[in-house]
Formats: C-alpha cells, sequence, structure tokens
C-alpha cells in the first residue's frame, strides 16, 4: 500500500511548484510598476558580457535568453515555465535595475505575425 494512498495532504516530496512558486519567485509582489508590458512586448538585454552570477536564477535566466535577440513576455514565461504575471515583475526589476530593455514589437501590414501568435498560443497553453 502507498504511503499516500487514503491521505488528502500530498507529502514533502510532492513538488508543491505551480502553487508557491510564482509568490517565491517574486517575493510576493505582483501587479504594480510593471512599465505597461503586455504578452508580445519585447525584452532585450542591455549590451552584452553580463555577469549574471551575482543575480538570482530566474533573473539570470532573463537576461541570458534575451542577450543577442528580443524575446516577448510570452516567449520568457514558456521558456521558465512561470506565470506571465511573474514574469513581468522580474522583467520589471530588470528594467529597473538596467539589465534589458523592452520595445513594442514592429508593426507588419496591419496583420499579425500568424507564427509569433501561434508561439504564444503555444506558451500560455504551456503554463
Amino acid at each position: 500500500m502507498n504511503d499516500n494512498e487514503g491521505n488528502l495532504w500530498p507529502s514533502f516530496a510532492d513538488d508543491p511548484g505551480p502553487l508557491v512558486r510564482p509568490f517565491a519567485v517574486t517575493r510576493g509582489r505582483a501587479g504594480t510598476d510593471l512599465h505597461n508590458l503586455d504578452l508580445l512586448t519585447l525584452v532585450v538585454t542591455v549590451g552584452s558580457g553580463i555577469d549574471v552570477t551575482a543575480l538570482d536564477r530566474e533573473y539570470g535566466a532573463i537576461v541570458r535568453m534575451c542577450q543577442g535577440r528580443p524575446l516577448s513576455i510570452a516567449e520568457i514565461a514558456a521558456h521558465l515555465q512561470l506565470l506571465v504575471a511573474a514574469v513581468k515583475v522580474l522583467v520589471s526589476d530588470l528594467i529597473n535595475a538596467g539589465y534589458v530593455i523592452v520595445r513594442s514589437p514592429a508593426p507588419t501590414a496591419n496583420r499579425p505575425d500568424s507564427h509569433l501568435l501561434q508561439a504564444v498560443l503555444d506558451g500560455i497553453r504551456r503554463l
């Protein structure tokens, strides 16, 4: 018989990640001073050769991912397997610290890029 059979509470060995992690990563912060970030906002690292060893894991991952090529908030959330709200807080912190800049995606003939929209949708589904 499994130790957890009939037990409504998960054991400490079970991963509480999806319930606790976004709030732990952002230190409980959400929704304030987010620099008008949305799903399609592009994030790019300022300069190259930034030492990310002093940064927390998620901050360092964002800086590394956005070096040399811009990524959208949705793509970053999908790569880190975090909620979009948590990624907005992390990116806002990186903007305030001068590690990244953001910009709106370039308009394409009044029609959204179907590949980008599909990537965003796939990223959201993975959350």
